[in-house]
């Protein structure tokens, strides 16, 4: 705590007109933070693809002519950057290791961000974790040019590579600032409840899309073992056969995402070859193990049962969102907001999982049908069983129309705009806004007159978010109330 109370920029001089000195714009610790973010997971990214190369390269003899920019053209295609290799565009690539270089993108900056860490240095955080993976990028766009002139390795469309990077590592930079303040984003944002239950239950269904697509997948891959184990051995030797397989599991996400858009009505196309629950056009598709789960006969007539998989994500979202509700209503604009919301991401991801396959042509899930079929099944149906398992709520506008209802602040912590004073007990609460949970809704109140507040120093945890601090302290002391003030 009184480590706490050295760190805040207020003190008891700042009343009297003086400011405390201001600290340093950039400290030793944060300078460490920022070239972890912005370095960390590019380092290992890159040590891995080395080692791959290096490791393909002298189990097949081959010299390592070319070997910086076979690094430096994987490094674009973990960022879905497909290379040119002669006349063939490969614009199909796995999306395992983009995952894997979100997610520590993502724990890094989260991580990185401490509960006195103020805006300006969040920005800098979510700048480093841009600027280090474009400085590297700009290195590798040199490389593939030089190399060019070696191997048949075409330099790709330098827009799109930035476009790529710079995108993909500020969504995950957001989404881990996102992580670590969401609370105080909520609430300095007056979030609407019904909208967090429905990114929450959106979260729940997109995960259980994916889950059952991956089912799905297992399942069809042990209906044709026999074909997987075939294409398997078909490579050279056991070091050919290891690569291949490796290589089907960095595929697997993107059969996944295909899998999910045949599971809710849409189509997966293999160049002319497609595949939908109502019926299969065959065609030539690539020897890759993981594609043994591809049909290649007619369309089953039990295929269409498939189609409870959306059903039953679609009722359990709006199952959820009627349980965070209190009424109807706001359950069903929960579910119809997060079904929306869950199609544009599976329709971002059926974009990424698809591509160009050379003379395949195109291989993956139509993006916009796919996201359509998801939003569809989810928002329609979720929203409809939201309403019928959502709660009446005429009993609660009956008691929000006598007052009742206005401020109830049950145990848990509040958010409040606050000021602590350096070696003073007291806690000056400024105007500001409070916010405090209640049977899932946020009740909102604004604090109009200033009150001091003594706190028991022993029964009071203070923790910043952003530009506030939640203080979870035992009141025990609490002035008379002013008027409008929230109790």
């Amino acid at each position: 705590m009184s480590a706490l109370l050295d760190s805040t920029t207020r003190t008891n001089d700042t009343r009297s007109g003086s400011r405390a000195p201001a600290q340093p714009a950039l400290t030793p610790d944060l300078a460490k933070r920022l070239l972890l973010v912005a370095f960390r997971p590019t380092v290992v990214v890159l040590t891995l693809i080395s080692a791959i190369i290096l490791v393909t390269l002298v189990t097949a003899n081959s010299d390592l002519t070319g070997t910086a920019g076979a690094i430096a053209a994987t490094w674009l295609g973990v960022h879905q950057v497909g290379p040119t290799i002669g006349s063939t565009a490969i614009g199909v690539l796995p999306l395992l290791p983009t995952f894997g270089l979100l997610w520590m993108v993502v724990r890094g900056c989260s991580a990185a961000i401490e509960p006195l860490t103020s805006r300006r240095e969040i920005g800098w955080i979510v700048g480093a974790a841009v600027g280090g993976p474009f400085v590297v990028t700009v290195v590798c766009l040199a490389i593939i040019k030089d190399a060019s002139a070696v191997i048949s390795l075409q330099s790709p469309n330098t827009l799109a590579a930035f476009a790529w990077v710079v995108s993909l590592h500020l969504g995950a930079a957001a989404l881990g600032v996102a992580t670590a303040r969401w609370r105080y984003l909520v609430v300095s944002a007056q979030v609407p409840s019904w909208v967090i239950a429905g990114t929450t239950a959106g979260l729940h269904a997109i995960r259980r899309l994916l889950v059952c697509a991956a089912v799905v997948t297992v399942v069809s891959l042990l209906a044709s073992l026999s074909t997987m184990l075939e294409l398997l051995h078909t490579s050279d030797g056991f070091v050919g056969g290891l690569g291949m397989g490796l290589l089907s599991m960095a595929y697997l996400p993107n059969v996944v995402v295909g899998v999910g858009a045949v599971v809710v009505g849409a189509t997966a196309n293999i160049g002319v070859a497609s595949i939908g629950l109502f019926g299969v056009v065959g065609g030539p598709v690539p020897g890759l193990p993981v594609l043994a789960a591809v049909p290649t006969g007619t369309a089953q007539p039990w295929w269409p049962a498939l189609l409870v998989v959306p059903v039953y994500v679609a009722v359990q979202l709006g199952r959820e969102c009627a349980a965070a509700n209190t009424d109807r209503t706001a359950a069903a604009q929960a579910a119809l907001a997060g079904g929306l919301g869950v199609g544009v991401v599976f329709g971002l991801l059926a974009f990424a999982a698809g591509g160009e396959l050379g003379t395949f042509g195109h291989v993956g899930a139509q993006a916009f049908a796919a996201g359509a079929a998801v939003a569809g099944w989810l928002a329609l149906l979720g929203s409809a069983s939201a309403f019928i398992f959502g709660r009446n709520g005429t009993a609660a506008a009956a008691r929000k129309s006598r007052g009742e209802d206005e401020v109830r602040v049950v145990a848990e912590p509040v958010a409040i705009d606050a000021e602590i004073v350096e070696d003073d007990p007291q806690l000056a609460v400024e105007s500001g806004e409070a916010a405090a949970h209640n049977d899932s809704d946020i009740v909102e109140a604004e604090v109009v007159e200033a009150v001091d507040v003594e706190v028991d120093a022993a029964d009071a945890e203070v923790a910043e978010v952003g530009d506030a601090d939640v203080v979870d302290a035992e009141v025990v002391d609490l002035p008379e109330t002013a008027p409008g003030t929230a109790d």
